[in-house]
This record gives C-alpha cells, structure tokens and sequence, in this order.
C-alpha cells in the first residue's frame, strides 16, 4: 500500500464475513489523545480511556447499521477501514446506484437512532443531552444536571458519551466530501441521475472543496475569536478531505484507475461516465513533477491490469468447479468473489467500436 489513505496497519480478522482493518489515522488520533490526558492538569487518562472504548463501540455500531443495509439489499460487503470518524472506504459497489446510496444513509440513520434513544432516556433520568458538536466546554460528551457535567464513570456519564459520540459521527458524516458518508451518498445521487457532461463529472470534487474551504473558516474562528482548540480539529478535517478530493482529481484525470480502491466505488462508470472519453494530452515538453505523476498513472495501470488478470484467472477456476460440483460446492470466499467480481465486470466500461 503506497497511499497514506489506505494504511491499516491492525488486521481485526472477518467479523460475519467482513474484513476489519484499523487505520493509522484511528491509532494516531487514540494514541494523540491518552497523551494529551497525561499531561493535562489532573490526568484524566482513565475517563479519557473509557470515552476512547466508548467511540470505538459507536464506530461498531455505525458500521453494523451500512452492514445490515448491504445485506438486506443483497449487496457485497467490502473491508472496512475503522478510523475515528468510521469507514476510511466506502462499501462495495453496487449495479444499482440507489442501493449505494441506501448502504450510505444506513450509517448516520444508525447513530441517529442511538443519539435519540439516549437523549431521551436522560430526559427522564433528569439529565441534559449535549447537543454542540463541540461538547459542554468542561467534559466535552458528559449531560448536565443543572447546568454542570456529571461526574466521571458515572452510568449517566457513560449514557451521555455514548450518545454525544454518535451524534459527532452521524454529523461528520452528513458532509457530502469523501470519505463521508455524505460524500458517498451524493456520488450515488449523481449516478442515479446519470450525470454525463464532463462540466457535472465534478460537481462532486467542487462540493469536496467547497466543504473543505467551509471547515477551515470555522475552524479558524473557533481557534481565533473563541479561543478553542478543537478547531484544529476541523482544520485537520479540512486537510484530510483535500488529500482525498485531489486523489479522486488525479485519478479522473488517469482515466479512472485509483489504487487500492480507498474511496470504494468504482468510478470507471456512474457518475463519472468515463466510457469514451478520450485520454489526457500531454505536453511535448514535461516538467519533472508531470513526468514522476505520469510514471505513477502508468504504474497503477499496470498494477490494475495485473489485478483483473489475475481476478479472470481466478474467476476461471471457480466458474469451472461451478460447472463440474455445483454452486453448493464454492466455500463462502468462493461465493464473495464470485458475486464482487461478477458486479465489477458489470460495471466495466463499454467500448465503442
């Protein structure tokens, strides 16, 4: 893995299925965080350890709710990536558009649910849910009972976190920017509406930088003129949808191909309708940088080209046990490439002779 947006150094195994990675970002972001405890005035590193489980349990439930989607609409499931705001990729793609916006919307509805549950429940237990994004200023997810947090590791406490980090993960991925879920719910829409000039294949990298411009400002104003320092927080935000719109930018411009699949639909057709369209001219004389960039694209060409070899090679195989066992006879791997696959080449572009 040559990206930075596909390191997931921590294999977590198949859950039901499903691989699960951790990636470098969700280590980072738990091991910046227990820091910041120790040397905070009053070490809370154990409360700051128990939220840390808590997000990891949302992020669990986040992603069973896009798993329990994908399954009833008889879609594959692909890996998934935990980092602190869910699912660095997106599910696998779906022939049915809709289907993927659906799979999408799933995860925030989930945390949705919670997030009322919850607020309502401490409602009657006399508590205040913590609506801002940016927690009560003191103990950040903790509800208040008249107008002060609860006290720590209490099961008010622990209600109320689990809540508030549901309701930051449904709002964080309600922005419609990859890696969002926003994000891939609006390249589904556009493919839904089969969206085809090249002036709407970027509609959605314009509205990635436009999320990114937006976040900068708050975040800027939440570090200037309030003085706090979770806008840097949304600053990093900002940066990390910036990488991945440029990958996504980058790859259009090579015709599609996007290594290791971080954003997790195949954009070779849907929204992008890159079928037909011609290759990117290059000028005579190249700058270094363009020249580095193009042996890049080729690679990655190359790579992919190796991919389906090897994936027809493989498709071979199981098609030829299908038609001498039987399909009772594929084991459950078998059964998940030959349903991916199948769906992959259905998406192929079509050439035009």
């Amino acid at each position: 893995m040559t990206d930075p947006l596909t390191w997931s150094p921590i294999n977590l195994g198949r859950w039901s299925g499903t691989q699960v990675r951790v990636h470098l970002f969700l280590i980072v972001f738990v091991v910046f965080r227990l820091l910041s405890a120790a040397i905070a005035e009053g070490h809370p590193v154990l409360p700051t350890t128990c939220w840390l489980g808590l997000l990891l349990l949302t992020l669990a439930v986040h992603e069973l709710g896009h798993a329990l989607m994908a399954t009833w609409l008889g879609c594959e499931r692909e890996e998934v990536r935990l980092w602190p705001l869910g699912n660095m990729v997106g599910p696998a793609p779906s022939p049915r558009p809709g289907d993927n916006a659906l799979v999408a919307l799933a995860g925030p509805v989930t945390s949705a649910a919670v997030v009322l549950m919850v607020a309502i429940g401490l409602n009657f237990a006399g508590a205040q849910f913590i609506w801002s994004p940016f927690g009560n200023g003191q103990d950040a997810g903790a509800p208040l009972v008249g107008g002060t947090p609860v006290k720590a590791l209490t099961w008010l406490w622990w209600i109320g976190w689990f809540g508030y980090l549901n309701w930051v993960v449904m709002l964080a991925n309600l922005i419609p920017a990859l890696p969002f879920d926003g994000g891939r719910m609006l390249r589904a829409v556009l493919a839904n509406a089969q969206i085809v000039s090249s002036k709407d294949n970027m509609l959605a990298p314009y509205t990635a930088h436009s999320c990114a411009a937006l976040l900068v400002l708050i975040g800027l104003a939440r570090l200037v003129l309030a003085g706090q320092q979770d806008g840097t927080t949304l600053i990093g935000l900002a940066l990390l949808v910036e990488l991945v719109v440029r990958a996504e930018t980058r790859m259009l411009e090579d015709g599609g191909f996007y290594e290791e699949g971080v954003f997790g639909y195949d954009f070779t057709e849907g929204y992008t309708s890159l079928e037909g369209s011609a290759a990117k001219v290059r000028p005579y004389r190249e700058s270094a940088l363009k020249r580095w960039r193009r042996r890049r694209s080729d690679l990655r060409r190359q790579r992919q080209q190796a991919r389906e070899a090897a994936e027809e090679r493989r498709m071979d195989e199981i098609l030829e046990k299908l038609h001498r066992e039987g399909r009772a006879a594929l084991s459950d791997e078998e059964h998940r490439f030959l349903v991916r696959v199948s769906v992959k080449y259905r998406n192929r572009p079509k050439t035009h002779d």
